[in-house]
């Protein structure tokens, strides 16, 4: 993801937001999780998949309020 400055906001704020792959695929974020040992930020998606924060850098992501 292509962000412009700074930005920072409460991690949950994502559980709901829309994520659009390159292919056009829309998912919904459900959960936010964190593989400590692995140091890494993993994403859970409404179709119950799991994906890391790394490999969707080349997704946009639309803000439209999240449910926390």
């Amino acid at each position: 993801m292509k962000l412009s400055g700074t930005q920072s906001f409460d991690i949950n704020w994502l559980k709901g937001q829309l994520l659009t792959n390159e292919n056009g695929g829309e998912f919904f974020i459900t959960d936010i999780q964190v593989d400590v040992a692995n140091h890494e930020i993993l994403i859970q998606l409404d179709d119950e998949s799991c994906v890391s924060w790394e490999s969707i850098k080349n997704w946009s992501i639309q803000f439209q309020g999240g449910k926390n």
